[in-house]
């Protein structure tokens, strides 16, 4: 029982499947220091070891959670003809299973091959799977049928997959409300925190932690990371209280935004144009709610959000969108479009189409 299997593989992979892998590489942070290239042996092997107890490739795994369940079911008195039935069931799910990877490994999606080095932990797992017969106890298939059916899933879910062993300790720590420092990527400062939930923005596009800062002698407040910028964590204190309730957490995520807990909000007036009206009417992708409208046309918006919130929100109106306060925020426009415009004044960036 079990996968016999070299450190080295060659995986083919289909053009969908690889590009996503690349990708989702860069995304995730997964590249070579010294290239800045996708670094495909580490991030496949991480992709199978969170992966594959989850995934419908581990076939038999799926199907010994099928006959748990039914055996859940199981009453006191129950006839043969009803395990008959159950076998008949669960033979079914294999070959659903079975066709499902046999279209996944079919011979017209392979593009390319690659060697891939494998870690101690993926040939642990291979040798003590029992899906070994389903792939001809070729490790190399049972790996791509992993990765295919990665690469079929939505990004949330992918990022999910990457980041799991930091989501699952961070989990444990919110349930005892733990103190934890974490680092930033590319940012040694650490930050205090006590972990409360894991939750997407409402767009669905990246995870974030949510949670009440801790730092020595400041005021708890709601910040929030994403997940896939934290970069290391670790336990300052099992236990702790907090003054602030996950409840008041939950409003403020559903005022604010998850992704906007960490910074200041302050009072920004925005002079929307005509075409400025139109478009923040058009552009609900991430739009701030109002809290009033002042002037005499009424074209005066006030906001109580962040600076960045404004800035992300804003910068793509042009002469559209007007900061008059704060001055901090008008500077910064400024800044970002005397910049754009020395790049385009500039010979260099002449374009070779004119």
């Amino acid at each position: 029982m079990g996968f016999s299997a070299n450190h080295q593989q060659r995986i083919a992979l289909s053009h969908f499947a690889l590009t996503t892998l690349e990708n989702d590489s860069l995304l995730f942070r997964c590249v070579d220091r010294r290239s800045g290239k996708p670094s495909m042996h580490k991030f496949i092997n991480r992709i199978f070891c969170n992966y594959y107890d989850r995934a419908d490739a581990s076939i038999e795994m799926r199907l010994a959670e099928k006959r748990d369940a039914y055996q859940d079911l199981k009453p006191k008195k129950w006839p043969k003809e009803a395990d008959n039935f159950i076998n008949c069931i669960l033979e079914k799910e294999k070959e659903e299973l079975t066709r499902k990877m046999e279209n996944l490994l079919s011979a017209s999606c392979i593009t390319t091959s690659n060697v891939i080095s494998l870690n101690n932990e993926t040939l642990k797992i291979l040798e003590k799977s029992s899906d070994d017969k389903h792939y001809k106890n070729a490790p190399s298939r049972y790996i791509r049928a992993i990765l295919e059916e990665y690469a079929l899933l939505d990004g949330l879910m992918r990022e999910k997959l990457y980041f799991r062993e930091n989501i699952e300790k961070l989990e444990n720590f919110a349930l005892n409300r733990a103190v934890v420092e974490i680092t930033l990527a590319g940012n040694s400062r650490c930050h205090r925190v006590i972990p409360v939930l894991i939750k997407s923005d409402i767009y669905k596009t990246h995870l974030y932690l949510a949670g009440i800062s801790n730092g020595t002698g400041t005021e708890e407040k709601p910040v929030s990371y994403r997940i896939d910028h934290i970069d290391s964590i670790q336990c300052i204190r099992p236990e702790s209280r907090l003054s602030l309730t996950a409840s008041s957490l939950e409003k403020a995520i559903d005022q604010w935004g998850i992704q906007y807990l960490s910074s200041a909000k302050s009072c920004i007036r925005i002079l929307l144009s005509q075409e400025g009206i139109r478009k923040y009417q058009r552009y609900t992708y991430q739009r701030p709610s109002y809290s009033s409208r002042e002037g005499d046309a009424k074209d005066i918006y006030v906001f109580n959000i962040t600076e960045y919130q404004a800035l992300v929100y804003f910068f793509k109106f042009g002469a559209d969108a007007v900061v008059l306060e704060p001055e901090s925020l008008r500077q910064k426009f400024c800044r970002l479009y005397k910049s754009a415009l020395l790049k385009y004044a500039s010979s260099d960036s002449e374009s070779p189409y004119t």
